[in-house]
């Protein structure tokens, strides 16, 4: 009669002892509240109390949609939804966005960080954007999120930020500090564009100096050798072999030069373009790695940019093997990307840095082993993020000087280059002539 019904039994919680005080018993609900509130804090502390610890597949993939990664399921459904030739003609539609997606970032994070609404912050920078293209992009943005969609959503469905910012703009939607992700990415997007300015002001002069040497091979060969040509014939003498290849060279000016000179210049535009956006990247990534110079340059700004993300992304709470996607997903250059992914399967394993770096034979041509030292320290100390933050600042500097000293590396070899040219035309002009007339001496 007095027996209590099954639902006032279930009321009563279990996990509350009854010996407690009122203050411990407070205490312990705001701990466990804190710990709520934090998704990676509540993560850490339960691999530390339990090693095995039960996480249901709902749990999981709620993990997996915060730090803005799909379940296995989400993902196949997402390469059969868009496929690459979406993809592809998105990017195409976003070529030469770049400029407006940072300015994008930096008028977002200087207003978010000012106390605006997110909404009124894409409106107002709607307003002040004069590009059709980005005020349309925008305005799909405002769209989404007033209907619910979230912030970071409405970014990847545009296909013109990188993971990288999607993911930083995802944890920082979720945790409630947006405003301070989008600071730090405007503050990383920043240094980026610094570095990439500077390698742009260091190419300048080799360019303008390759430009100037093809424009002055055009001008011998349309307007100077088939003179030279027609004097060489007249002399009647055995040709060397330099000689005969200039004078083919002057009749391919001379007779398709209407069409050889346009063809040549598509020729090279397509091979810039096969080498930007088609397999065959690797080779020209493998020919820039390996120019004197360049190639230092290219190695220093990749592994900034390899501890700039991978540090961001765990600094901003990622969790490490999310943040190791990320980095794969954004990394441009074959050979680094190929590398990633497979220390990333070392750590889906369960490896630490150590070993995959161990059994991964060309770590060390990719990373110096100054850098796997300064990773694997502080994967030890639990100081992971902060090494790899360290790492990108170091060869920012680096990169930075290198491109400052880059026209002095390249000038000696531009000049070997111009000086075997000019020799080589000169001698197959010059060698006929001088035999015809030692054998006139002769005579």
């Amino acid at each position: 009669m007095f027996s209590r019904s099954p639902m006032a039994r279930k009321r009563k919680s279990p996990t509350t002892p009854r010996h407690l005080p009122a203050s411990a018993e407070r205490e312990q609900k705001a701990q466990g509240q804190k710990n709520t509130g934090n998704p990676s804090v509540a993560s850490v502390q339960q691999q530390e109390e339990t090693p095995e610890p039960r996480v249901s597949a709902d749990t999981k993939a709620k993990r997996m949609r915060l730090f803005g990664r799909r379940t296995q399921e989400d993902v196949s459904s997402h390469k059969a939804k868009s496929n690459a030739i979406a993809v592809f003609f998105a990017s195409v539609n976003n070529i030469g966005m770049g400029k407006n997606a940072h300015i994008f970032v930096q008028s977002a994070a200087t207003m978010l960080e000012a106390g605006l609404p997110l909404i009124e912050t894409l409106k107002i920078f709607q307003m002040e954007t004069r590009g059709r293209s980005m005020r349309k992009i925008i305005q799909q943005m405002i769209e989404e999120v007033e209907n619910g969609t979230p912030f970071w959503q409405a970014m990847e469905n545009r296909r013109l930020f990188s993971p990288y910012d999607i993911a930083m703009v995802h944890i920082g939607e979720e945790a409630g500090n947006l405003a301070r992700n989008m600071t730090y990415l405007a503050e990383q997007k920043e240094k980026d564009r610094q570095l990439k300015q500077k390698v742009k002001m260091a190419m300048i002069y080799p360019t303008v100096v390759l430009v100037m040497m093809f424009i002055v091979i055009m001008g011998l060969g349309l307007f100077v050798l088939p003179n030279l040509v027609q004097v060489l014939f007249a002399l009647n003498a055995e040709l060397p072999i330099t000689t005969k290849i200039v004078i083919w060279i002057s009749q391919m000016f001379s007779l398709h030069g209407k069409v050889f000179v346009p063809l040549l210049l598509v020729f090279f535009a397509l091979f810039f373009l096969l080498m930007k956006f088609t397999p065959l990247r690797v080779v020209g990534q493998w020919m820039v790695f390996h120019i004197p110079g360049v190639g230092k340059l290219a190695r220093e700004a990749t592994i900034a940019r390899f501890g700039v993300i991978l540090g961001g992304l765990l600094q901003a709470g990622v969790p490490f093997v999310v943040a190791l996607e990320s980095l794969v997903e954004v990394t441009p250059t074959v050979a680094y990307k190929k590398f990633y992914a497979k220390l990333l399967e070392h750590v889906r394993v369960g490896d630490s840095f150590s070993k995959g770096f161990e059994e991964l034979k060309q770590s060390r041509k990719l990373l110096p082993v100054s850098v796997q030292q300064l990773v694997v320290t502080g994967e030890r100390s639990g100081s992971l993020a902060e090494s790899l933050l360290k790492v990108a600042s170091i060869y920012e500097k680096r990169a930075s000087e290198t491109a400052q000293v880059l026209p002095v590396i390249l000038e000696p070899m531009l000049l070997l280059i111009i000086g075997g040219l000019v020799a080589f035309i000169a001698l197959a002009i010059i060698v006929p002539i001088y035999s015809v007339v030692g054998n006139v001496g002769n005579a």
